[in-house]
């Protein structure tokens, strides 16, 4: 379900700016005038398990996270004809606030949350390199993201041989541990 009402930074307490500590990310996506529309509303967590909180303003997009305030993304739209491309992107980079595994990562994290949380649309989570990809479950992804707006999608169809299936990833990358 898509969120109406336009999130700004009074529609969140506690929001600290991202530190001086950051890198720059190297983004190259497009947007559409209508999905730059939909990034506009931001994100308002609606729920406990909702870890990100995200608002623009004057064309930059602020994505913190929800529990501690932390600006975790910053990414500035510059209009280009009739779409929106990205001209700076920051990642934090402050160790005390964010343990991110890297530039590559937080590049395709950020798309994500954008195209999963703003947009609506389904994709697979990136995964840090060094995560097995028999981890790589609802359990990873509720730890990351939280319920975001498709927890009330349908329920995950679970088949005995891919539950099998993980089991099997999971036990390999135990024992390779």
């Amino acid at each position: 379900m898509l969120q109406s009402e336009r999130a700004t930074r009074d529609s969140w307490p506690d929001l600290k700016p991202l530190p001086a500590q950051r890198s720059q990310l190297s983004l190259q996506p497009k947007f559409t005038e209508q999905e730059y529309e939909r990034i506009s509303l931001g994100f308002i967590p609606e729920q406990m398990e909702d870890k990100w909180f995200m608002f623009l303003e004057e064309d930059t997009l602020y994505i913190h996270r929800s529990w501690s305030g932390y600006c975790i993304y910053q990414l500035a739209f510059i209009k280009e004809g009739t779409h929106y491309v990205v001209g700076d992107a920051f990642a934090n980079r402050d160790a005390s606030q964010y343990s991110g595994p890297g530039d590559p990562y937080d590049a395709k994290m950020v798309l994500y949350l954008i195209d999963f949380l703003l947009l609506n649309k389904r994709m697979p989570l990136p995964m840090p390199a060094d995560t097995s990809a028999g981890i790589a479950t609802e359990l990873y992804h509720h730890h990351v993201i939280g319920a975001g707006p498709h927890a009330e999608a349908q329920p995950i169809q679970l088949t005995m041989r891919g539950m099998l299936g993980w089991l099997g990833r999971w036990l390999l990358w135990l024992i390779k541990r």
